[in-house]
């Protein structure tokens, strides 16, 4: 059982214009996890999808979570307190095949258990690699998603790798295959331009969420 849930390391943002952020704490299995304190949302996505990297990025911090060429590297729920009103939750990367048996059921049941049945989840950021849109495991995820009823927020990781007619064309195709309302959000780590239009998407869908407007 974890020792200190709510022992905050010292690590934060380096911009004042992003919501501080502090990592809380690691949980194994759902039994593990902290007591619900505020609203959470859950990142979500394939194994190697860049979830680590995102989360660096969006959040302006590259050392807040760590990174890994390795797919599965994630292999725990990791906690992230943002801002004053909200917490992040990364989960273990789903479609790994290079991991055991058990360790792939390990990360099936946190993940199910969390999204299923935690009362203080609010909505899922869904990673999808934008090179890749409708493979087979994002489908299965996507019918899983729609079948527990979270509100989602698909964002398309790594358009680095596209000019930007390849990314219109993939972003509609997402929109498409998977029915969403709006666009995905398009993002690249190496561009702040992406970083300051998920933070517009994400104020105004968490709003549509929560109730709540603006900043944490």
């Amino acid at each position: 059982m974890l020792s200190a849930l709510y022992n905050y390391c010292t690590m934060e943002t380096n911009s004042n214009k992003l919501p501080k952020a502090v990592f809380i704490c690691s949980a194994a299995k759902y039994s593990d996890l902290p007591a619900p304190r505020v609203p959470e949302y859950a990142i979500l996505g394939r194994s190697n999808v860049g979830k680590s990297s995102f989360i660096n990025h969006v959040l302006g911090n590259r050392f807040l979570a760590r990174t890994s060429s390795t797919p599965g590297k994630t292999s725990l729920a990791n906690f992230y307190q943002v801002g004053s009103g909200m917490v992040w939750v990364d989960l273990p990367g789903y479609g790994y095949a290079r991991t055991s048996g058990s360790e792939k059921e390990r990360w099936s049941r946190l993940i199910a258990s969390y999204c299923e049945k935690r009362p203080s989840l609010a909505g899922i950021i869904w990673l999808m690699d934008i090179r890749h849109i409708g493979v087979k495991n994002d489908l299965e995820a996507f019918a899983w998603l729609s079948a527990i009823n979270q509100p989602v927020l698909p964002v398309l990781t790594k358009a680095d790798k596209l000019n930007r007619s390849q990314r219109a064309q993939s972003s509609k195709k997402a929109k498409d295959v998977f029915c969403f309302t709006e666009e995905p959000v398009v993002y690249s780590v190496n561009e702040h331009v992406s970083r300051e239009k998920f933070w517009d998407r994400f104020y105004v869908w968490r709003g549509g969420i929560t109730g709540v407007q603006g900043e944490p």
